[in-house]
């Protein structure tokens, strides 16, 4: 696991798995050695760089979906057939 600068010691978001994965309803298991430290200093982790890329290409619209999923996972399902 990698290690984490004191300021960012929080837990990661999702429980560590990776926050695209979790974003498209996806539980991926990552070591958090690809990560991103995103808004009000939160741990995204990520399963590779690529994934971190593409989740950068739209970081709030992939933190709702992500977040939305972690809560439930039907909460993603209703949130994107909104969109």
């Amino acid at each position: 696991m990698a290690l984490l600068p004191l300021a960012h010691a929080n837990d990661p978001e999702f429980g560590g798995q990776c926050a695209l994965g979790m974003s498209e309803g996806n539980k991926i298991a990552t070591d958090c050695s690809v990560l991103w430290i995103g808004p009000n200093d939160k741990i995204y982790c990520f399963y590779n760089e690529d994934a971190k890329r593409r989740f950068l290409q739209a970081p709030a619209e992939n933190i709702s979906r992500a977040q939305a999923a972690w809560q439930d996972p039907d909460n993603l399902k209703r949130l994107l057939r909104k969109e």
